[in-house]
């Protein structure tokens, strides 16, 4: 039996870190690629080059994938497969289905994530509860994008996934500041982040995994040095740690 985790977002989900971590694999979770149509084993780096649509962890750097799955395998006692499927400097305009915007990744993304079903169960697997865990709205922030909007478009795409893809519940880790980068208004970071906040009070679909991604993206220390706005490989693993941790509690 395994649990299918599928991380979703922007460049901080994708991963740019300072480089590879080196971590060792994590026990009990494997990756699945769509490109070769297989599984291998669960580290860093994470993710394939898929056009333009959804990229690999950045220059062979790290993401916080494998410490969530660490922690959520650790939690439940159960194994994982996890789907990676994050594309940096991405509005959530840009994964909506349907538009001109995001239609082309959204039916990629969804292949990605319902070929990863079929390989489970061609290899004899069984699947269990399906996770969408997603960190993403930088760039609507820079982009001025309004709570209201941004609410409605992240329910759409919710909602979608879980008609095309059967997700059972959507992780929210909550977005960090960023907007400072350009030298704008944190209240457009806000934005965002209590739309993300409003949604898991909302919604039953929606749970709010963590808030670590806020706490530390005003933490110079906790920052890739080489990319502004941008987490280390160290505050990859204590939001992925934390964020795995709170699924790992979810109640499917």
């Amino acid at each position: 039996m395994y649990d299918l985790i599928i991380f979703g977002g922007q460049s901080n989900m994708q991963g740019q870190t300072e480089g590879n971590p080196n971590d060792m694999p994590v026990a009990n979770a494997k990756e699945y690629l769509l490109l070769s149509d297989s599984f291998k084993e669960l580290k860093n780096p994470v993710g394939e080059d898929i056009g333009e649509l959804l990229l690999a962890s950045h220059m062979g750097g790290g993401s916080l994938v494998p410490y969530f799955a660490q922690e959520y395998v650790k939690g439940t006692g159960r194994s994982v497969v996890a789907v990676h499927a994050a594309k940096g400097a991405t509005t959530i305009k840009q994964w909506l289905k349907n538009t001109a915007e995001g239609g082309e990744r959204y039916k990629k993304a969804v292949e990605k994530m319902l070929a990863a079903k079929t390989k489970i169960l061609a290899e004899g697997g069984k699947i269990g509860n399906i996770l969408y865990v997603w960190l993403q709205g930088e760039s609507d922030a820079l982009a001025k994008t309004s709570g209201e909007e941004y609410r409605e478009m992240l329910l759409k795409f919710k909602n979608d996934l879980k008609q095309d893809v059967g997700i059972d519940k959507f992780g929210i880790i909550e977005v960090g500041y960023f907007s400072y980068v350009c030298e704008m208004d944190n209240a457009l970071d806000e934005a965002i982040q209590s739309a993300q906040v409003s949604l898991c009070n909302s919604d039953s679909d929606f749970v709010y995994l963590t808030g670590k991604a806020k706490e530390l993206s005003l933490k110079q220390d906790w920052l890739n040095p080489e990319a502004p706005g941008h987490f280390s490989n160290k505050a990859m693993r204590e939001i992925g740690e934390s964020a795995g941790m709170a699924a790992s509690k979810i109640k499917f």
